[in-house]
């Protein structure tokens, strides 16, 4: 839950009473945030006591942690005058809308009783947050927002030194990014993209792979892995999975490779990295390309090294939904070549190197600098965030064990330390997953299927002469697999409502 700390309470939080209330609200299950208009009033209030320095290093002090939120130019134009409220209350009214907290913390909660927000003093947060935790309606798969307060100020920051700067396409911000994520995966090189699928198409083309040439790759994954392949004019060559991690079984690898393949490209789906020693040791014997698609799986790893570092290409996504995502569509290309790094670059922009003179065609891959900043404030975040969905998995793993629930489900294994949870999928046996999905989206409980057909049998890839029984644990997956939400934002009162919803399913059936 999330409210806005009224400058009263900041005040007196200050002078040492209910100071405690900002500790409280730096938790991101009881996120504090404070009205930027607000902190000339809170300031000025503190020099009446306190010297300016002094007051402003308070201040500074008091809101470390607490994200501040900014009414633009045309919420302040249309924020209404109210007969019962000052303006600035009444601009505290506007921030609950447009923010959409769950209500405003203040020491005088009878001036906004003829607001619809819900006003009330310090005292009472525990009590509305354990309110809150026992009316649990809703567990989204994903919240995207629930993270805001952790890196707002941040982001908000970094967004507004790129307008300022005028540099909205590549630019030193995204050279920042370049530089920060090639240290972060253990790659020599990087690359920014304008979106995952664009990575995997610039590391292709950065590799002249094209018409007569076969790419191995896995069936069971998103559609951009083999879309790329076959955008190139190239042939996807799929080999089953494991059916442990839902990866390339790598053993199948060697029968699959013919004169005409020119790479592999694994996936280390879902945040768990693939067995990579003897993929790279079959590459390195059949003189393969691997081009790693990382896009759920930053910050995965094997053997301590990252996902993304270990083959020629680490391709990345920045979707909103992943790990680390953007506020739109971004990506990027790794690789150890810096004959393959400067290809990139210029096929990046057209295949242009200098500018108008083009001596390749490449195409428009380029990045916003705004994704660029926001991915940057939000990397700073990323160890910890990947910290909270391990704990979450964890403590998904014992409450199934609990409840004995394991004839039901099996439960992702971390094989390869350390799997980053992009998702938590859960097998479902009995053939009850597609009902069991229905029940829990009906109850308002967030799930998803990740992914109802394999690549082998989707209607667009039917010319490559796939049948169904080809890759049986690709299709087994398929049918069988469902996710549950175990992303950073996600409370463990949250999990146990989610189980709770399960367990009901099961004893019903």
């Amino acid at each position: 839950m999330q409210f806005l700390l009224h400058h009263n309470v900041i005040i007196q939080a200050i002078a040492g009473n209910h100071h405690e209330i900002l500790e409280q609200c730096r938790d991101v299950k009881s996120a504090g945030w404070v009205l930027s208009n607000s902190l000339a009033t809170i300031h000025s209030h503190l020099s009446k006591t306190m010297e300016m320095d002094e007051a402003h290093d308070a201040l500074k002090k008091a809101l470390q942690g607490i994200p501040v939120a900014s009414l633009t130019g045309t919420d302040l134009v249309e924020t209404p005058p109210s007969a019962d409220l000052d303006y600035l209350d009444s601009l505290a009214v506007r921030t609950v809308e447009v923010f959409k907290l769950d209500g405003i913390i203040t020491l005088k909660p009878k001036v906004f009783a003829e607001s619809e927000i819900r006003a009330f003093p310090p005292g009472e947060l525990t009590q509305v947050l354990e309110e809150g935790l026992a009316s649990i309606e809703k567990v989204p798969i994903l919240d995207i927002p629930a993270t805001y307060p952790q890196m707002w100020n941040d982001v908000e920051h970094e967004m507004f030194k790129v307008v300022r700067s005028g540099h909205f396409i590549l630019g030193p911000k995204v050279e920042e990014l370049e530089e920060q994520i090639a240290g972060y995966t253990q790659a020599p090189y990087a690359v920014g993209v304008s979106s995952g699928t664009d990575a995997l198409l610039l590391a292709l083309m950065a590799a002249d792979i094209g018409p007569g040439d076969e790419v191995i790759t896995t069936p069971y994954t998103f559609f951009a892995t083999a879309g790329s392949i076959v955008r190139t004019g190239a042939k996807p060559v799929f080999v089953d999975i494991d059916p442990i991690t839902f990866n390339m079984d790598v053993q199948k690898i060697e029968a699959a490779i013919t004169p005409q393949t020119k790479a592999i490209m694994p996936v280390h789906l879902f945040g768990q990295c693939v067995e990579m020693p003897p993929l790279l040791e079959l590459a390195d014997k059949h003189k393969l390309l691997v081009i790693e698609d990382a896009a759920q799986a930053i910050g995965s790893e094997y053997l301590e090294r990252r996902a993304g570092g270990m083959g020629d290409f680490g391709c990345f996504s920045f979707f909103p939904t992943k790990n680390l995502g953007g506020f739109g569509d971004a990506g990027l290309v790794t690789t150890r070549s810096k004959e393959f790094y400067e290809k990139l670059k210029i096929l990046r922009v057209h295949g242009m190197e200098p500018k108008y003179y083009h001596s390749m065609i490449g195409g428009n891959f380029r990045i916003d600098a705004l994704q660029a900043a926001i991915i940057l404030a939000k990397l700073i975040h990323l160890e910890n965030w990947i910290d909270d969905r391990r704990n979450n998995a964890q403590r998904y793993h014992r409450l199934f064990r609990k409840f004995a629930l394991s004839d039901q489900f099996s439960l992702p294994m971390e094989i390869f330390p350390r799997h980053v949870y992009n998702q938590y999928v859960v097998r479902v046996h009995y053939s009850q997953r597609d009902e069991l999905k229905e029940y829990l989206n009906s109850r308002n409980a967030g799930c998803e299927i990740y992914y109802p057909l394999p690549l082998h049998l989707q209607e667009c890839f039917k010319d490559l002469g796939y049948k169904k029984g080809d890759f049986p644990e690709a299709e087994r997956a398929a049918g069988e697999t469902l996710a549950l939400p175990v992303s950073n934002e996600v409370t463990q009162e949250q999990q146990q409502w989610v189980i709770e919803k399960i367990r009901a399913f099961i004893s019903s059936h």
